[in-house]
């Protein structure tokens, strides 16, 4: 069977600039990802060779900047830039960077025991290449577990810098807050949307806190399995605020871990501290020994009835369950799945398999296997065990890969694929309202109770008022979709 070939990038075995392509790694929307070596040395060791499906995509210059002003172990080496002719004549970007084999962080956690200890090393080298980036005013714009590999040697390193931001950058997009993933953008961005959402020349200006609420983020997520609640996009607190729980309220991380993820974690963006204070606090409690710093991050019976409990609980209940974690129950039939070994630009495939991370069920049956037998005898409990009921919950919980909301950061160059992902909670204001209807959009008359016409088309009211949450447009101070016409009935069967 003849393999399709894509005329918009290099065919194996071709020569790219001093490049000779010798496998293909990943691809996705925006472009390809290869391994590739110097074509005049075979003896180079391996790159990993990122090249644009599209002439003059400009997050590969972006990327490539950031990777060259940048040298530091947390961040991939910086080789070449150039441009691939394509058979049309069209010039394609490319960039060269170092060939970093690891997992993502995520699952390199669910790879097998990991104690407080160890992931504050993860931690704090990250924080060390957020310090090397920020004192040159550059800001990654969406760090995330899914932008963060680790070696089997235990070097953590932060990639796709595509959608990052330095002083002299030109913009790649023309949207008021810049390319992102939303569960992990900073309180202060969104409410920074929110108030100049109809003021098209508003811009947000990245700033280190931005990363630093997000690498908070991405450490709760991790050692809790779930995301923190999100925050009040207006800034209006008189509903009921945002209930955190420490992480050591759902696991069993150390003292100094959980007091190190809080702050980050502030709506007040300057009680997040300085990224080298930070780091240097990283480091400090990394050095810390105990049972608490080296004992396996597992949950605590709180933790692993967390989405069972607020799924079951009213709303407003103040219960330890009622965590305001991002998962739904749609999520509940989610297959487990092995954890993913990913390149600096590209994953290995997630495989679908039968069996959860052996570490989990072995880990957890240790700790509460002569609990269980009591149990067993006498009522059971939704007929599952404990340790089953967390596992299923923290697989609920785990989201496949976490898609940027404005499509240029490297996960957007990457083939999403097709497993289940944990619900977040929405945290777009609105859509701008575009220019034009959408195609075939229903044309007036619009029914008066229920729609308003502009712009020349029908447009359903879902919501009286601002904010729209995702795929909403605001207009005129109320939240609209566009509205189509019902198709119309046949007016015969079929022959």
């Amino acid at each position: 069977m003849m393999s399709f070939v894509d005329p918009r990038t290099p065919a194996l075995g071709s020569i790219v600039g001093p490049w000779l392509l010798l496998g293909r790694i990943d691809s996705g929307s925006y472009g390809v990802v290869f391994q590739a070596r110097r074509a005049d040395d075979p003896e180079a060791p391996p790159v990993a060779l990122k090249v644009a499906k599209n002439p003059g995509d400009p997050r590969f210059e972006r990327e490539a900047e950031v990777l060259r002003r940048t040298r530091h172990p947390g961040v991939p080496r910086y080789e070449d830039f150039g441009q691939w002719v394509s058979p049309s004549g069209a010039l394609h970007p490319y960039i060269v960077m170092e060939l970093v084999e690891g997992f993502i962080l995520y699952d390199w956690f669910r790879e097998q025991p990991r104690s407080s200890q160890a992931v504050l090393r993860v931690l704090e080298q990250v924080a060390r290449g957020l310090v090397a980036v920020h004192v040159q005013g550059i800001v990654h714009r969406d760090l995330k577990g899914d932008n963060i590999r680790v070696t089997p040697e235990g070097r953590a390193v932060l990639v796709d810098f595509g959608s990052g931001w330095y002083p002299d950058a030109e913009p790649i997009t023309d949207t008021i807050i810049p390319p992102g993933t939303s569960i992990y953008r900073a309180p202060e961005v969104l409410r920074f949307l929110w108030r100049h959402r109809k003021e098209e020349d508003a811009r947000w200006v990245a700033q280190p806190s931005d990363d630093l609420y997000a690498l908070g983020v991405t450490a709760y997520r991790l050692v809790t399995g779930t995301y923190p609640p999100p925050v009040s996009e207006t800034g209006d607190l008189r509903g009921v605020p945002r209930r955190l729980l420490r992480p050591s309220e759902l696991a069993a991380v150390s003292p100094e871990l959980d007091a190190l993820i809080m702050p980050l974690l502030s709506e007040d963006a300057e009680a997040r501290g300085a990224t080298e204070t930070v780091a240097e606090a990283l480091e400090r409690a990394a050095r810390q020994e105990g049972l608490d710093a080296t004992r396996p991050i597992l949950p605590t019976p709180a933790g692993a009835h967390t989405e069972e409990a607020r799924l079951s609980k009213p709303p407003g209940s103040s219960s330890a369950s009622d965590s305001g974690s991002s998962s739904s129950a749609s999520d509940s039939g989610s297959s487990s799945k092995p954890p993913r070994r990913r390149s600096s630009t590209a994953a290995g495939r997630r495989e679908a398999g039968d069996g959860f991370p052996p570490w989990v069920s072995s880990g957890i049956a240790a700790l509460m296997g002569s609990m269980i037998l009591g149990i067993c005898t006498g009522v059971r409990q939704r007929e599952r065990a404990p340790q089953e009921q967390w596992i299923a919950a923290e697989e609920r919980h785990q989201p496949s890969r976490e898609v940027p909301d404005a499509g240029v950061a490297e996960e957007a160059l990457l083939s999403v694929e097709p497993y289940p992902q944990a619900s977040a909670p929405s945290l777009a204001v609105a859509l701008p309202m575009p220019k034009a209807p959408q195609p075939g959009q229903k044309k007036p008359p619009c029914l008066p109770d229920y729609e308003l016409e502009a712009l020349g088309a029908c447009w359903l009211v879902f919501k009286k008022d601002p904010p729209c949450g995702t795929g909403g447009y605001e207009y005129d101070g109320k939240c609209v979709r566009a509205s189509f016409s019902a198709p119309r009935a046949p007016t015969s069967g079929e022959p």
